[in-house]
């Protein structure tokens, strides 16, 4: 970097070689980070350091990085550190024998143990001889002003002539300030602790523009502006009281009335005695304030010159913060003074305006100038066209720092702008789809403009005609819902989209086409429409095509429905015969169950009763024992009746008759009269509807059923029977049972009685063969009544379950399905 380029930044200036290092190094990677980004304080210690021609360095923060000036390079040339010192940690910068001031350094920061100056002797060419020379080193805090950490240290290298203790007398610290620095470009001033000037400099003198004999017979509180004076000797009493060295920005009031700014570094060093002085080096930054307020003017002409261009003109800093705007920008987007400084872009505008602006601020922050076109974003409350030009703001280096932006109101020219991209989207449209006609409608005159494949393929007589007049070719049938969605695109507010299907009469041939029609509307900045326009196509042969398709498909659908239906009866029928094999089974096994247990048991009596019969001294009464054979025998005889008639209905009767169940239920009770009278029984017959079913099988359902429910009665309470039926949509059977339904309804009979009941373990236990709850001498019977009920239930393609409590009654569901006459 050359010296033009070292003095865009003001403290490098008259830096010399260690300041174009500075300006040169990379310093984005070290714990300083950018240069641009250096603090104040910072900037002012080198501004101090570099100027001077005595051997000065800097360390900064905690991770103590090293700088120095020209005047201390000597130091480390024949080390060989200069120049990779600059920048590095202290102990690695300084060379071994600078170790000492290295520590002093290093426990100042980490630990806060203060040391005012260390001695050290160290190595130096000068004039081709090599040298040893002995500095005195002395320590300055840098802080911020603000605040009580310590920023750094700023350390001032005086050379004496033989080697000198830590503390030195006053006189001797007077007479080495006096011979050594009295050249500095810095002005350089030594005060007793109640300020009184015991020893300065030439440019000290020269700055203010007092004698050296008439500064030396002043106070420093003298010389310093009135406004400043305040801050200045608390900072002081401070650095006297507790060793806190520090720098100020400050005014000085020289012999001649006139005012110039300085930086102002004040340490404090002890004597021997132990006697307190205050030093200060003071660099003059008036030219730079001058500056400075310069710049302020030019920013307030720029602002002045920004609020008068027609236009909007805001900077957007490196994090995309607003910082500054002119009064186009408050104007559009109704904000007031700095509302927007200090937001970022997607904070102000919001999160879908970001969107859209994002990709462009990234090209513009890249480092490229971007412009482009948008709609305004909803913050501004106003529709309209935007230019927007993004115009990066680079520091010496290249970086983009931030954008400089400038929009401008395009809403007019866009407007004519998409009116003739319209019209050339319409010349395209007709060039490159020869199939397509072309049309446009101008909503003020009701006028469409058409092409000629359009007319022709309506059958219109010219290319300019009302727009009734096409609407009136639409078949009436479509008129109403094609006119809604056309008129529907025009309204304000609407995507402005048009597309319907329709069939027209041809308006010269007479015959019906089939239009496919599809437009957009343009319209102006307050919504109103202006223009509709699209294109138009014909399109019937294809439906055609499509119905006799769509026909074929039918005829083939429905040809599979027939096919899926009788696949899914067929399946239906396999089900419903590997169930009735199931139940078929489940009987097989009880008529074993009868023929080893069931039909022994009056067997055996009856070879007992005979073996009895045999034996001669038997005291039995024969006739007794040839009652109890009788018995038994009746019994088998019995017990073989029923087993005939149960297997019997294991294979039912193919034959349905159509059967009143009413009637079946009425000529039942008729059987029962007699023990219904003896036992003042009653029944309740309601809505039993008329099935297909075999009716003698029926006549022995409600038999069985009825004779249970008198048979097993609570003798204090008279019998009473209810049969009712509800019609069970088939989709509703499905609340009811698992097993496989024929595809019909069924009807729901409910038998119910008062009778003793039973226990719900039951349930299922009462409809097997010979099946016995009770003993036979309480309540005589074979057990096979409810096994048969069941049975007839099954022929028919239904099922039947039971609920009942103890002592409340019991009551049996059936369902048989609603078959039809013919089935």
């Amino acid at each position: 970097m050359q010296e033009d380029q070292v003095c865009d930044y003001s403290f490098l200036k008259n830096g010399g070689e260690a300041g174009t290092l500075i300006s040169q190094k990379d310093w984005s990677t070290t714990p300083v980070g950018d240069l641009e980004k250096w603090p104040d304080n910072l900037r002012t210690a080198l501004g101090i350091m570099l100027a001077s021609r005595v051997p000065m360095f800097i360390v900064w923060g905690r991770e103590k990085t090293f700088f120095y000036n020209d005047s201390f390079r000597p130091f480390l040339a024949d080390s060989g550190k200069h120049p990779d010192s600059l920048g590095k940690a202290i102990k690695i910068a300084l060379p071994p024998e600078w170790q000492l001031a290295a520590d002093a350094v290093a426990d100042r920061i980490e630990e806060g143990v203060y040391k005012s100056e260390t001695n050290i002797v160290s190595s130096v060419v000068r004039n081709g001889t090599f040298q040893q020379v002995y500095l005195t080193v002395g320590y300055s805090v840098i802080s911020n002003n603000h605040e009580d950490t310590i920023d750094g240290i700023f350390a001032t290298c005086i050379e004496n002539s033989a080697i000198i203790p830590d503390v030195i007398a006053s006189s001797s610290v007077r007479s080495h300030l006096n011979s050594v620095v009295m050249q500095s470009n810095a002005g350089i001033a030594q005060a007793n602790i109640q300020g009184r000037i015991v020893e300065v400099n030439n440019r000290y003198c020269q700055m203010l523009g007092y004698s050296r004999d008439e500064i030396l017979k002043m106070n420093l509180g003298e010389l310093t502006h009135p406004e400043d004076l305040e801050l200045n000797m608390k900072m002081l009493q401070d650095c006297i009281a507790n060793g806190n060295d520090f720098l100020i920005t400050k005014r000085y009031i020289c012999r001649d009335g006139s005012i110039i700014w300085v930086n102002n570094s004040i340490s404090v060093v002890m004597d021997a005695k132990g006697e307190k002085y205050i030093t200060a080096i003071a660099i003059d930054i008036t030219a730079e304030k001058e500056k400075e307020e310069k710049l302020q003017a030019s920013e307030a002409h720029l602002q002045l010159l920004r609020d008068t261009v027609p236009a909007m003109i805001f900077y957007l800093d490196h994090e995309q913060r607003y910082v500054t705007y002119n009064s186009v920008f408050r104007e559009w987007f109704s904000i007031k003074g700095d509302e927007a400084v200090g937001k970022t872009v997607m904070e102000f505008l919001g999160e879908a305006a970001y969107a859209k602006t994002l990709p462009h601020l990234e090209i513009a922050y890249g480092g490229q100038q971007e412009k482009y076109e948008m709609f305004a974003p909803s913050r501004m409350g106003v529709r309209r066209w935007l230019s927007i030009v993004y115009t990066p703001h680079k520091d010496n280096r290249e970086k983009v720092i931030g954008l400089i932006v400038h929009a401008t109101d395009i809403t007019q020219s866009k407007l004519s702008e998409i009116a003739l991209r319209e019209s050339e989207s319409k010349l395209r449209s007709a060039v490159e789809v020869a199939q397509l006609g072309t049309w446009s409608l101008d909503i003020a005159t009701g006028i469409s403009t058409v092409s000629e494949r359009h007319a022709a393929m309506f059958g219109l007589s010219n290319t300019l005609v009302p727009s009734e007049d096409v609407r009136a070719l639409i078949k009436p049938s479509d008129y109403k819902r094609v006119t809604e969605a056309f008129f529907a695109a025009q309204k304000t507010g609407s995507s402005g989209k048009y597309e319907a299907e329709y069939r027209i009469i041809h308006g010269l041939s007479g015959q019906e086409k089939v239009i496919h029609a599809v437009g957009q509307t343009d319209f102006d900045e307050t919504g109103k429409a202006l223009v509709i326009s699209g294109t138009t196509q014909d399109i019937t042969i294809q439906r055609e095509l499509q119905l006799a398709l769509e026909s074929e498909v039918d005829v083939r659908t429905k040809e599979l429905a027939v096919v899926l239906k009788e696949l899914k009866g067929t399946n239906a029928e396999l089900e419903q015969s590997n169930n009735a094999l199931k139940h078929s089974n489940e009987e097989l096994a009880q008529f074993a169950y009868v023929a080893s247990h069931d039909l022994q048991e009056p067997l055996r009596k009856i070879q007992i009763f005979a073996a009895m019969l045999q034996e001669v001294s038997s005291k039995r009464d024969p006739k007794t024992i040839i009652e109890k054979i009788a018995f038994s025998a009746a019994r088998m005889s019995k017990l073989i009746s029923d087993l005939l008639a149960f297997s019997r209905l294991i294979q039912p009767e193919k034959s349905l008759q159509t059967i009143d169940l009413a009637e079946i239920t009425q000529n039942v009770w008729r059987d029962f009269e007699l023990a219904a009278t003896e036992k003042k029984a009653e029944i309740s017959i309601e809505n039993l509807p008329v099935i297909q079913a075999v009716g003698l099988q029926m006549n022995q359902l409600f038999y069985n059923l009825v004779s249970n429910s008198l048979k097993f009665i609570n003798p204090d309470i008279a019998p009473q029977i209810k049969i009712s039926s509800v019609l069970v949509s088939h989709d509703d059977m499905v609340k009811f049972t698992n097993s496989p339904l024929l595809s019909v309804n069924y009807y729901h009979i409910s038998f119910s009685d008062n009778g003793i009941g039973f226990e719900k373990d039951h349930e299922d236990q009462i409809f097997e063969i010979f099946k016995r709850l009770h003993v036979q001498t309480i309540f005589p019977g074979s057990g096979i009544g409810l096994a048969l009920c069941r049975r007839i239930v099954m022929n028919h393609q239904g099922f039947m379950y039971a609920e009942s409590q103890v002592g409340q009654g019991s009551t049996f569901h059936i369902f048989l399905p609603d078959l039809p006459s013919n089935q």
